[in-house]
């Protein structure tokens, strides 16, 4: 039965599915404590997986708000790239998709659209995006009070531009939480030729 088990876990493994994983751990709970723990070896290997997903990270957010006086639960707001209103910090859906459709022509034109996100700040992905994030603030297309969080870039990353995800929001936060200033001239200076081209391509065109 501890192959099965076992087998049971890598497949939910392999899914990279957080409800999934959840549904799984709980039926190896409930048979171990049938049958005399002959898979209690198989939960903390699952625990560990689970642990690494998004919905688990979206889990401890939750979990963390603080509760009101009336009973119900209030936490962190969403946190986006670009909003249309910094108190209630809503999200700007058409500077998103504007600028999104713009980061993914820059990333294809320098043959880096098939990257996925990663959690290193080598990652040719990772200095685009903050080289953008710097354009975008000397243009005022970012207000200069807006502070940029990790999770609103991943965010961007992944729901807006469907980059793939091969990190968790988890990991990619830890790496690059207050992390604006990493710069990379050379990356600034493709960013600022991009931009400039565009707009020499549209003023040529009218």
């Amino acid at each position: 039965m501890s192959i099965h088990a076992q087998l049971l876990v890598d497949v939910a493994m392999e899914e990279r599915d957080y409800h999934d994983a959840l549904v799984v751990r709980r039926f190896l709970e409930t048979f171990n404590r049938k049958d005399n723990h002959l898979v209690e070896a198989e939960l903390p290997r699952l625990d560990a997986y689970i642990a690494t997903l998004d919905g688990y990270y979206e889990y401890l957010e939750q979990r963390n708000r603080k509760p009101l006086k009336n009973g119900t639960r209030i936490g962190r707001k969403k946190e986006y790239l670009f909003v249309s209103d910094e108190a209630s910090s809503l999200k700007d859906e058409e500077t998103t998709a504007e600028q999104a459709s713009l980061f993914i022509e820059f990333l294809t034109l320098n043959g880096l659209d098939s990257m996925s996100t990663s959690a290193s700040k080598s990652s040719p992905m990772n200095i685009a995006i903050f080289a953008f994030i710097r354009y975008w603030r000397r243009r005022g297309i970012l207000a200069p009070q807006h502070i940029v969080s990790a999770n609103a870039i991943y965010r961007f990353l992944t729901d807006d531009c469907h980059i793939r995800k091969e990190v968790t929001i988890k990991s990619f936060y830890n790496v690059f939480n207050h992390c604006e200033d990493m710069k990379n001239q050379e990356m600034d200076d493709k960013v600022a030729d991009f931009f400039a081209h565009r707009c020499f391509f549209l003023w040529d065109k009218y």
